[in-house]
């Protein structure tokens, strides 16, 4: 479905956000990308910000005007935060939603371009004018204008999570299952009566507790491990680490003494 959407961007100006477009293009399953009289010299950095997208970049469309771009789109939705009295403007949900249902219902999904103005200056009344939809990506009013290749990302977020709405087979990424860790043995009683042994000898050693307040001190730890329900590995762990504040303290004896 989203594969007929393609996103055209007029008048990019810097490399790298050609190149975030193109990987959002690959993220959100959207159909390709096309340039209008791209400005941008810097295609290292292009290709650097499309990492993993490169093909999408590589097979981006050229054109001199917009109306090279979008002549066989049957909508053309152009994005803009000016709103324009005599146009309805759909915000960038609303859009999404309504253009996935139409897209259901059809026997054919319309060709559709998503076109994002330049990153000064966006979009001119006369490349509006050519538009079949206008719609506004929502923000917050101190700094309402997104960057370039944001907003491609956020209107192929929004048509992706619309379609899946529409269609729950649709393909989706899932996150990415790391190896179960193999079941580590609880601590022991011992163990943990070691570990607040080591811990008081070590905090004793820094000046960190004192002998009339080390007992209290360490309940209160007792009471946390209890809590975090240790494993094995980890009070000794924690051991490691006392046995390291007593290394150090004893080297610093050493140190001032001579």
């Amino acid at each position: 479905m989203l594969e007929s959407c393609r996103v055209v961007l007029v008048g990019p100006m810097f490399g790298g956000n050609v190149g975030a477009a193109a990987r959002a293009v690959k993220n959100t399953g959207l159909g390709g990308l096309s340039l209008v009289a791209p400005t941008f010299e810097d295609h290292a950095e292009a290709r650097m910000f499309s990492h993993g997208a490169e093909e999408v970049l590589e097979e981006a469309s050229s054109h001199a005007t917009l109306i090279d771009a979008v002549a066989s789109a049957q909508r053309v939705v152009g994005f803009t935060i000016r709103e324009r009295h005599r146009r309805a403007m759909l915000p960038l949900r609303e859009l999404a939603e309504e253009w996935v249902e139409t897209a259901a219902a059809a026997d054919s999904v319309a060709p559709t371009a998503l076109v994002f103005g330049r990153e000064r200056d966006g979009l001119t009344n006369e490349e509006l004018d050519l538009c079949t939809d206008i719609s506004w990506i929502p923000a917050h009013p101190r700094h309402p204008s997104y960057n370039l290749a944001q907003a491609v990302l956020l209107v192929g977020y929004e048509l992706f999570m619309a379609s899946l709405a529409i269609d729950p087979e649709a393909p989706r990424s899932a996150p990415r299952r790391t190896r179960r860790p193999s079941p580590a043995p609880m601590a022991q009683a011992q163990d943990l009566a070691d570990l607040q042994d080591h811990l008081r000898e070590a905090f004793l050693s820094i000046g960190y507790a004192y002998p009339h307040t080390v007992d209290s001190m360490i309940r209160s730890y007792a009471e946390i491990f209890a809590r975090a329900q240790l494993h094995r590995r980890e009070a000794r762990m924690l051991r490691g680490l006392a046995h390291q504040i007593l290394w150090a303290a004893r080297r610093i004896e050493e140190l001032e003494r001579d």
